[in-house]
């Protein structure tokens, strides 16, 4: 693999672990939901007359999960899923302990809070088998400073106008993408800014129809990593812009 493949590959993981750190942040407002539910068992013991040494744990349970979801949407990483297993594995066993200190009382066991320790257990598994999993995908994380950096060239690119900008394309595929030709290798953007894709002149082409559809407007195709998109119109600018560099890359480099 040439040093230019390999630089672009490790961009990609950038691009990655920057969607999962988005993905982290998102997943904070299930930390939300489940905050709720342990409020509103809380709430039931509390009407059915518990005492209340017995709805402490629930408080601080709840209180753990707000902390987690807090800590997600400042610092999101891969270990957020610990943080978030291990308060689903406590709020399950302590509600495994209520039934069991029921049942040695010689009370009911109450099917719904068996259940929803069950439904915690199992969230809380799967927390742990996506931390295995993304500890695979990311076994070199980028550097903080390379996430920022690639944040602020994503802003970049979702603000350059191609009519100003020699090296922006504005390509309004679905989904609408923007992208900006950095020597021999091309950054696109989508228009939302979430995801993000690293290519080589030979992972990327352009095909514009020789009529137009328009004045300064002509229908396009798009290829990238070997995925076609639907006909679009594109316009002159970006045409240029990537008529421009698709000739500088195809010119032959001094030995």
């Amino acid at each position: 693999m040439s040093d230019e493949a390999n630089m672009r590959l490790r961009l990609q993981n950038v691009a990655a672990y920057r969607d999962l750190r988005r993905g982290v942040r998102k997943s904070g407002r299930e930390n939300v939901v489940f905050a709720l539910v342990m409020f509103a068992l809380a709430y039931y013991y509390h009407s059915r007359g518990a005492p209340p040494q017995m709805l402490v744990p629930y408080a601080i349970l709840i209180v753990g999960e707000l902390i987690v979801g807090l800590v997600k949407w400042v610092a999101p990483s891969a270990e957020c899923m610990i943080l978030d297993a291990l308060v689903l594995f406590a709020f399950a066993g302590y509600n495994f302990w209520i039934q069991f200190e029921q049942f040695q009382k010689g009370g009911p066991i109450q099917a719904g809070g068996v259940f929803v320790g069950l439904l915690m257990l199992y969230f809380a598994l799967g927390r742990l088998k996506l931390y295995a999993a993304l500890r695979k995908l990311f076994a070199e994380r980028p550097e903080p400073a390379h996430i920022a950096w690639f944040d602020e060239l994503v802003y970049d690119i979702l603000t350059a106008d191609p009519h100003t900008d020699p090296l922006a394309l504005d390509l309004p595929t679905e989904p609408h993408w923007r992208a900006k030709l950095l020597g021999s290798t091309v950054f696109f953007v989508a228009n939302n800014g979430n995801a993000v894709w690293v290519a080589g002149p030979d992972d990327f082409s352009l095909h514009r129809a020789k009529q137009e559809h328009s004045p300064g407007r002509r229908k396009a195709l798009l290829r990238v990593h070997g995925q076609a998109y639907p006909e679009f119109v594109l316009d002159d600018a970006s045409w240029a812009n990537y008529a421009r560099w698709a000739a500088e890359q195809a010119a032959p480099r001094p030995a």
